[in-house]
């Protein structure tokens, strides 16, 4: 095998407390390919290096649970100076300075690590069975990296009758300096193989529910159910509604994982043992002091990292009784004569940051229920049953809803999602596909509202990835 070299980030040769170290092979930061995945252990490192990878603060860490929601009026600002994704809240980002021109950057990057693995596992020394599963969970991670990629930079997928408007660079193979220029897939291409890496990995991983990496839990590694709660939520996004349906009923009626009390739903936001209700998150290992996401929310922190807070138009949707609402969940705090909301979702900072969530069992449901209303025979009956469980697991004292126009019916879901999914990166990307317009009450951002079809609510490329690929396509408005 030709020996390329190829340059190992920081965050890759870093392993999670929970997975096995890198080797001592060679004392730089440069090795190469052969010797990283000469036996599974090393493969199994580089894995443990993607996953590890998400936590940038630029994907999972800050930008991808921030900027759909401070965009789409969940988030504002607690200050006024030393700011991240202030271009993005007050809609003037360009092409050149764009605060996702880092997450794109980034995400690419953490794809050519996952087209590494896939690539060069199957020639590794050690089980096959071993090899399979790591190439599955991989195979995942460049699934959830693509899915993200393409909601951030293309426009949703029933944009066009068949998704044939531009969607984003497709990387299934590793880049090299060699190759050909890419190209933009369309939306429906970049669906299509997302959902063949999931299917892929479903048909490879095994029943027993774990991942490859030999410690941790299950909810830190992509599994069979796990990949396929990640699969129902693109199915979701992509409006194939009978699928996304039949797999969030699957893993509902699985009893892998089960939802939350009311009475244990706060506590389930602190420390790093994930809940009954968790799915996938990503682990933050036991030695981690840095300026996580619960930094940029964390009431009780006067530095210069706190600056996110929740609108009054968001905490407004929440009644008096509403555990998701209570000062419990939520720390208010005057700054400068005003009020401030903080979400504890994400407890703190430094040591006492917590995993980030990606998938829950309640977001489930709320799948299921959009999709039981939606999918080619709807069944209101388990549409409104679905959604009236997550709301009186938030609000005991919620009342009993039996919707029957269809319309009332998805506004129901879609402020239920709001309600429970707020600052998980999500409000944003539900307005998008359900073509509905930015409306933002509690912002002091330049521009408030934008009609759903508006070029800003997409963000642009990289104008250094564009000025430097002749065959690549800027997003309109940029």
């Amino acid at each position: 095998m030709k020996k390329y070299s190829i340059i190992i980030l920081g965050l890759i040769i870093i392993s999670l407390s929970s997975c096995e170290k890198l080797l001592d092979k060679e004392p730089t930061d440069k090795l190469s390919l052969e010797d990283i995945f000469k036996d599974v252990a090393g493969a199994k490192t580089v894995l443990a290096g993607s996953y590890k990878a998400l936590l940038d603060d630029s994907h999972y860490q800050k930008n991808m649970m921030v900027y759909p929601d401070i965009l789409a009026g969940n988030i504002k600002f607690s200050k006024a100076a030393n700011l991240r994704l202030e271009d993005v809240y007050n809609l003037n980002q360009n092409s050149i300075e764009s605060t996702m021109n880092t997450s794109y950057t980034m995400m690419y990057s953490e794809l050519n690590n996952a087209n590494n693995i896939i690539k060069y596992t199957p020639l590794a020394n050690g089980a096959e069975a071993d090899k399979n599963k790591i190439v599955a969970e991989a195979k995942c991670i460049r699934a959830l990296i693509h899915f993200d990629l393409v909601r951030i930079f293309a426009r949703p997928f029933n944009y066009t009758a068949t998704g044939s408007h531009l969607g984003i660079v497709v990387l299934t193979q590793p880049q090299l300096f060699s190759d050909p220029a890419p190209k933009r897939a369309t939306v429906a291409e970049t669906y299509q193989a997302i959902v063949k890496d999931l299917n892929e990995a479903i048909a490879i991983l095994g029943d027993d529910n774990t991942g490859v990496l030999s410690a941790g839990y299950k909810q830190n590694y992509f599994t069979k159910l796990s990949a396929k709660a990640l699969l129902a939520k693109v199915y979701l996004n992509q409006n194939d509604w009978d699928k996304a349906y039949a797999l969030s009923d699957e893993i509902i009626k699985n009893g892998a994982y089960s939802l939350l009390s009311n009475a244990n739903y706060v506590a389930s936001w602190t420390g790093r043992i994930p809940s009954v209700e968790s799915i996938f998150e990503l682990a933050i290992e036991s030695t981690f002091s840095g300026t996580g996401l619960g930094g940029y929310f964390d009431s009780t922190n006067a530095s210069s990292y706190r600056m996110f807070a929740a609108t009054t138009d968001l905490m407004s949707l929440y009644s008096a009784t509403d555990v998701r609402r209570t000062a419990s969940m939520f720390n208010t705090v005057a700054i400068s004569a005003v009020n401030y909301s903080f979400t504890k979702k994400y407890a703190l900072g430094g040591t006492s940051q917590t995993p980030i969530k990606i998938l829950r069992l309640s977001e489930l449901y709320l799948i299921r229920a959009e999709a039981a209303a939606e999918k080619t025979t709807p069944d209101f009956t388990q549409a409104n049953a679905d959604l009236n469980v997550i709301r009186k697991r938030g609000d005991a004292n919620a009342s009993t809803l039996n919707l029957a126009v269809k319309a009332d019916l998805i506004d129901a879901i879609l402020l239920e999602r709001r309600k429970e999914l707020a600052f998980e990166g999500n409000l944003l990307f539900d307005l998008l596909r359900k073509k509905k317009d930015v409306l933002r009450v509690d912002v002091a951002a330049t521009i408030k509202n934008l009609p759903t079809n508006d070029p800003k609510l997409i963000m642009p490329l990289p104008a250094t990835t564009v000025n430097a690929n002749i065959n690549m396509v800027q997003n309109p408005g940029y």
